[in-house]
């Protein structure tokens, strides 16, 4: 219809009804010689004929363009809101098949002019203590050097676990094929047995607390198919997290040359853990016992290694909330932990390539009492 107004002659149109309406009322010649010409509100009449002015003509022009614009309009406004609904469309789609750009959030604490070097009375060799209040490091020792994480990596691999857990009550039946060649290589486990189907939350705490590999490799296989995919998944938490050093090869720790961290990166992963609910309690955990099972019918009772070597309350001035040990050969002893001042004041303190275990609690210790004022 739009199409048809479109291509008519309004000038011609306006012409010929002038016309045809001065032939239908043309006067007789005793009306003409009767008639004389009038003016009446910007108009001449003649014999009962309405002479329009040039305007007449113009608004009316304006007025027909103004039909057409409204007719046309409802066509423009379907074809955008069809635009609209195509794209929110293909962004739900997006969400649904896991395309996202990533998105990447600033937890990296400020270097200051009183960030404080580290004294050779602590022997871990790389090592960052932030205030999280202030959101400044308050002492750092080779804090951007690449380091092999250890078991500390289990933090970064239940953090992204959470990300993609929909139900915590799904379980997950370990198999011989997974428990095996964790045994083989040495690796630390919570202790799931073949057959045994395991729920999401029990893996989640088997990960940190005993720093099972078994329960992060069945969180693996139940979220992603496998441990490569899950680790893919795991490289681009980094990303998002922004980190600048880092890359993961597997979910436990074991050592393998292209997988690293620093103590840096590994605070902001820390950090993003404390800010999740689910994993800052799991972290903050002492002891946990998993669901019943025909395996284990009173459950499995889990215990933290970072509280199995301590207490949290030794530190003078502050406590230790929570975190997470590592060992590998290549890596030395590796503590992530965050604690609280006596002021209400929260901190991460991160040591990696420490020389030993007990002097790796320790300095955990005398950084605390020394910088969480």
């Amino acid at each position: 219809m739009s199409e048809q107004f479109n291509n008519k002659d309004y000038g011609e149109y306006f012409s010929a009804l002038e016309k045809r309406l001065e032939k239908d009322l043309q006067p007789t010649k005793e009306t003409e010689q009767k008639s004389q010409p009038i003016t009446k509100h910007n108009k001449k009449v003649y014999g009962g004929v309405i002479r329009f002015r040039p305007w007449v003509y113009i608004t009316a022009v304006l007025l027909i363009a103004v039909l057409i614009f409204v007719i046309a309009l409802p066509e423009k406004s379907k074809a955008q809101q069809s635009q609209l609904q195509s794209q929110s469309s293909e962004q739900t789609e997006n969400v649904a098949s896991g395309i996202e750009k990533p998105q990447k959030v600033d937890l990296f604490a400020e270097y200051t002019e009183n960030t404080a070097g580290i004294g050779t009375d602590i022997v871990s060799r790389n090592i960052i203590v932030i205030n999280c209040d202030t959101n400044k490091v308050v002492a750092a020792r080779g804090a951007d050097v690449r380091c092999y994480p250890a078991s500390t990596t289990k933090i970064m691999t239940v953090l992204t676990a959470v990300d993609y857990i929909t139900d915590y009550n799904k379980t997950f039946t370990f198999s011989l094929e997974i428990t095996d060649p964790l045994f083989i290589a040495d690796a630390t486990v919570a202790g799931f047995s073949a057959n045994e189907s395991v729920n999401m939350t029990d893996m989640l705490y088997g990960a940190i607390l005993p720093s099972g590999a078994d329960a992060t490799v069945g969180l693996a296989l139940s979220l992603a198919g496998s441990e490569e995919e899950f680790v893919k998944l795991m490289n681009k938490k980094a990303e998002e997290l922004g980190l600048k050093d880092t890359h993961f090869v597997n979910t436990s720790g074991l050592f393998d040359e292209n997988h690293y961290t620093t103590p840096e990166d590994m605070s902001v992963i820390l950090r993003a853990a404390m800010q999740n609910e689910l994993c800052r309690k799991i972290l903050s955990t002492y002891q946990y016992t998993t669901a019943a099972t025909p395996q284990h019918p009173d459950g499995i009772l889990l215990t933290s290694t970072l509280f199995s070597y301590m207490y949290g309350t030794e530190p003078e001035g502050a406590d230790i909330l929570g975190g997470k040990t590592g060992f590998v050969n290549e890596s030395g002893y590796c503590i992530a932990s965050f604690g609280k001042s006596d002021g209400g004041t929260e901190y991460i303190c991160v040591t990696l390539g420490g020389s030993g275990l007990w002097p790796t609690v320790y300095d955990q210790f005398h950084l605390y009492e020394q910088y969480a004022k």
